[in-house]
């Protein structure tokens, strides 16, 4: 058996990790640009949108994305 291979663990796993690993950073980091930049906000309310998709990555940023990011609103 070659030395470089892990046969506990095949490499679709790991690409699989990998590319989730991303796309939650992305997902994340693209929320709280998203909240930062918003006009609509008042700092106070930019703050608790912040700590939340912090504190529940996935979930805050999509809540951000359906509830808090919309066009209008002055809350």
């Amino acid at each position: 058996m070659d030395d470089n291979t892990n046969p506990t663990v095949p490499i679709g796993y790991d690409i699989a990790w990998g590319i989730s690993a991303i796309l939650w950073f992305a997902l994340t980091a693209t929320a709280l640009l998203s909240v930062l930049r918003s006009t609509t906000h008042p700092w106070e309310s930019k703050i608790g949108w912040c700590a939340i998709i912090a504190l529940l990555p996935i979930v805050g940023a999509t809540a951000w994305f359906f509830l808090g990011n919309r066009p209008g609103r002055s809350t």
